[in-house]
């Protein structure tokens, strides 16, 4: 299947709209499987050097195919002819659809596969393997889009330094009263102080911080930026960085330590904490070492810049021999692009 897939890509392309595009897909996830097959003495509809397709069981399933429907086959399949498939991006990809289905399953129950067969299909995944196919396609798509960033980096990079892009670590103690600390408070609070000038954050927070998913870290948070300042992820849930926290590391200088911030959390227990700015240089950030800031700053990267992702397919997509024999297929698609890029771009001066 695999070897087809890249031998026939853009014609797999156009036959996986036929079939995710049939609404009953939902209820029999296995019945249909791509085909590449060769259709003699019948209309051509695209082709890939000398791999044809035909259009004729297209255009009896689905005439008026849906154009956003038709550019996610044609991104699903640049992707997968521009990212080589490595060890390490399946075992990646594995862990990704393992995880897929255990939050499907956690909330759908026994027939999550009904529901996740339908997400799939909006994605145009329909075949025996849709979700690890739609996983790894994914872990080849950030890949593929953080080299397209390092290589257009001063194109794109302004509307993220506009945010105020670091790194940042963390330290949080709880107490009772945060103007009246106790005996034992205020001396944990001073040993803190002390660690962090004697030695360093990280000593301070690796021994001290009550923030469990840091403090083994040495207290490393990870990313941070202005959209911290208005997240209510930690108001409602209790995690990520409280924007009182955000707002102090945003106004601090790379290798700077804050004074300390008081926070009352969801449950409306109090906490102390302090933060300090590991890094701001935005393209180190992007060539981190740590894989949760990089995946951040690209993240942030395609959200900044509207018409970063589709400008990225298309650069990749004109180093592959993409022929069409249907013009109406061409045009559709290529009005679409058209359209979106030149909509994201208003939206984006605006």
């Amino acid at each position: 299947m695999v070897d087809l897939l890249k031998s026939n890509w853009f014609v797999v392309v156009i036959a996986i709209v036929i079939l995710s595009f049939l609404g009953y897909f939902i209820y029999d996830m296995n019945r249909y499987n791509v085909s590449g097959q060769k259709e003699d003495g019948q209309e051509l509809l695209a082709s890939v050097a000398d791999k044809n397709i035909s259009a004729d069981s297209f255009y009896e399933t689905e005439q008026q195919f849906d154009s956003s429907l038709l550019y996610q086959m044609y991104k699903n399949a640049v992707i997968d002819q521009s990212v080589e498939d490595t060890k390490d991006l399946k075992e990646e990809a594995k862990t990704m659809e393992n995880t897929i289905r255990s939050n499907f399953q956690s909330q759908y129950g026994d027939d999550y596969e009904v529901y996740l067969a339908s997400e799939l299909a909006k994605y145009g995944y329909s075949s025996e393997n849709a979700a690890y196919e739609f996983s790894l396609n994914s872990v080849k798509e950030k890949q593929m889009n953080t080299e397209y960033i390092k290589d257009n980096f001063d194109k794109y990079s302004q509307a993220v330094e506009d945010k105020s892009p670091r790194s940042v670590s963390i330290i949080s103690m709880s107490v009772a009263d945060a103007e009246n600390l106790t005996e034992d408070e205020q001396k944990k609070k001073d040993n803190i102080d002390s660690e962090i000038e004697s030695e360093s954050f990280a000593s301070a927070a690796k021994a001290f911080s009550e923030d469990t998913a840091t403090a083994g870290n040495k207290g490393f948070y990870g990313y941070c930026d202005s959209d911290d300042l208005t997240s209510n992820t930690y108001a409602y849930y209790g995690t990520g960085l409280p924007s009182q926290v955000a707002m102090e590391a945003l106004d601090l200088e790379k290798g700077q330590t804050s004074d300390w911030i008081t926070v009352t959390n969801n449950s409306g227990s109090t906490l102390l904490y302090k933060v300090h700015v590991d890094q701001t240089d935005l393209n180190k950030l992007l060539n981190s070492k740590n894989e949760d800031v990089r995946d951040k700053v690209v993240s942030k990267f395609l959200s900044s810049n509207s018409t970063l992702e589709m400008e990225s397919i298309e650069f990749y997509a004109s180093k592959l021999d993409i022929k069409f024999n249907d013009s109406d297929v061409q045009t559709k698609l290529e009005d679409y692009i058209s359209s979106n890029l030149s909509t994201q771009g208003d939206e984006a001066d605006e």
